[in-house]
């Protein structure tokens, strides 16, 4: 298995880069929607101008959020708007968490978790919050927000209204950060009168922010990842295209480009992904080394590695609607730029690019958009679990340690719902009373990374270091991750579940954990929770949850 490879920053880092964690400025005064605004306690329909409303449990707060339809404002933009209501009993922030940040006034700042991960971007009300195509497989970020930091205090509420690029869906599901998944409907503007949205008001609470951002206007397509449970081999699928990446410590032995005996099940994956689109297209074999030779050694061994793989994929499967390419990058495009062990072990690979013609939607009658196993475990076993293993519904219960404080968290699986070829799912951990303090992150992201996200970029270290990429769907032969997606403005694959998992939560606290994962098929899943390879304090399993469907 490849080693584990996440390292944690520590707090004071992220407050110098400037992470939204604090809520030093006053927010400006929020516009609440026109007074009789109708709500719905379910899904709304294609058409309907009911708000919906939702229970959140937010790092421990207990806040109602009510959702509104989206507005097609123009050609270019859509508005939409969420109501936050803090609830009049609910605990005071110092009691709930410990932070440096803390300033002793009892005002919960939402956007801190409702509100985007950038660091350049903070202040922008809920504007984390995402909408889901998912019949069509595309997620809209929302280009600005209004309503700053969103501070309530107990019983006091607040307006956030959020700007999208042109929504061209009838209904979309929305992902409101540690709340859950709702259906608004997507209505054009002589419709936000009746949906008792105001757009003039909205767009001058918008207009005193900053422009909005321009790159995250176009809906992105929503992809899947998976490793294989050895982490031998990833399998990236987009709209458009498959990757598949070999690590060379397992397809070859060491300074060899002689396929090793492990090397045939990596390319039987690949075999089988090539057989899914019988209309062949394009197909790209990079080899990459690490660093330790030199450049000249290093090009002729990736070159010699890409065509042993390509000669090997010829005998296994016919390639004669494909157009294959073999060649070798040497060190030049190293994976992570560092030179430790587990860096230069990541930087040794066999990047295998399928580019079916019509795009990866063009399938086989009966193929799947992942490989053919079940999560409850297909015609083979699960793998033996690292760590404490429970039922879904009944949950597990671990210790987090903070910096001089302690907690133990119970992790629980609510509900899982079948949609549009992906699961929505929705956690609960739950800090025991008595707890001096419980960090989420390290029950919740993974720990397999090298200083990026749950691909191994680093472009998107800052944005994901407190998501919840780590808790994937576990099958028979593979681990599905969270479903993701390339958002543009800072050119990384961000995962579809928490982004602001940072807090250190003390004893009572109640929080919603929100995930989105491609769809591997089965009657049940099972989630699992890696640990590091050298402590399996955090690693747990949730086994066997039944599905519902939408």
């Amino acid at each position: 298995m490849i080693p584990p490879r996440r390292s944690f920053l520590a707090l004071s880092v992220l407050a110098a880069a400037g992470l939204p964690v604090l809520a030093a400025c006053d927010e400006d005064a929020a516009v609440s929607p026109s007074a009789g605004a109708s709500s719905g306690s379910g899904d709304a329909k294609a058409g309907g101008t009911d708000w919906q409303e939702l229970d959140a449990h937010i790092s421990g707060h207990h806040v109602t959020v009510r959702v509104s339809p989206v507005i097609r404002k123009d050609e270019s933009t859509s508005i939409m708007a969420l109501e936050l209501t803090r609830a009049e009993d609910d605990a005071s922030v110092a009691d709930t968490s410990v932070s440096v940040f803390n300033t002793g006034d009892n005002n919960l700042s939402l956007s801190n978790y409702l509100g985007p991960t950038s660091i350049w971007w903070v202040g922008a009300g809920a504007a984390g919050v995402r909408l889901l195509d998912l019949d069509q497989g595309r997620v809209w970020n929302a280009t600005d927000g209004s309503g700053s930091f969103l501070k309530v205090a107990p019983g006091e509420k607040a307006t956030s209204y959020l700007s999208f690029g042109k929504v061209d869906a009838d209904t979309v599901t929305v992902l409101v950060p540690q709340t859950g998944f709702t259906t608004v409907s997507v209505l054009d503007k002589d419709s936000a009168q009746k949906a008792n949205i105001d757009l003039a008001s909205a767009q001058t609470e918008l207009d005193k922010r900053p422009a909005p951002e321009p790159k995250l206007v176009e809906p992105a397509a929503i992809e899947r990842y998976t490793r294989t449970l050895d982490g031998s081999t990833s399998t990236h699928t987009g709209d458009e295209d498959v990757t598949v990446t070999l690590a060379s410590d397992v397809t070859f032995a060491s300074d060899s480009a002689e396929l090793a005996p492990a090397a045939e099940a990596q390319l039987q994956i690949v075999a089988g992904q090539l057989k899914q689109y019988p209309n062949g297209g394009t197909l790209t074999i990079v080899g990459h080394t690490d660093d330790i030779q030199d450049d000249a050694y290093n090009q002729t061994l990736s070159e010699q590695r890409a065509n042993a793989v390509k000669s090997r994929l010829e005998q296994l499967t016919t390639l004669d609607k494909w157009n294959p390419t073999a060649t070798g990058k040497g060190e030049s495009e190293p994976r992570v730029n560092d030179t430790t062990d587990e860096a230069r072990a990541a930087n040794r690979r066999v990047e295998i690019t399928l580019t079916p013609t019509g795009g990866t939607t063009s399938k086989k009658d009966g193929a799947s958009a992942s490989p053919t196993t079940t999560a409850g475990g297909g015609s083979g076993s699960l793998p033996t679990p690292q760590g404490t293993v429970a039922k879904g519904s009944e949950g597990v219960t671990l210790t987090s340690k903070g910096t001089g404080t302690s907690g133990e968290v119970t992790i629980s699986l609510d509900q899982v719902t079948r949609t549009g070829g992906f699961l929505l799912g929705t956690l609960t951990c739950t800090v025991k009373s008595g707890s001096t303090g419980a960090p989420l992150t390290p029950l919740l992201s993974d720990p397999q990374t090298v200083f990026g996200n749950q691909r191994d970029e680093n472009r998107g270290v800052i944005a994901t270091f407190g998501a919840a990429d780590g808790l994937t769907l576990i099958t028979n032969t593979e681990r599905v991750f969270p479903a993701d997606y390339q958002q543009t403005d800072i050119d990384a694959h961000i995962p579809l579940t928490e982004l602001h998992t940072g807090d250190v939560l003390k004893g009572g606290a109640v929080t919603t954990v929100c995930v989105v994962w491609p769809d591997p098929g089965g009657d049940t899943v099972t989630v699992d929770h890696q640990g590091k390879s050298s402590d399996s304090s955090y690693a747990y399993r949730l086994t066997a949850h039944p599905l519902l469907t939408a």
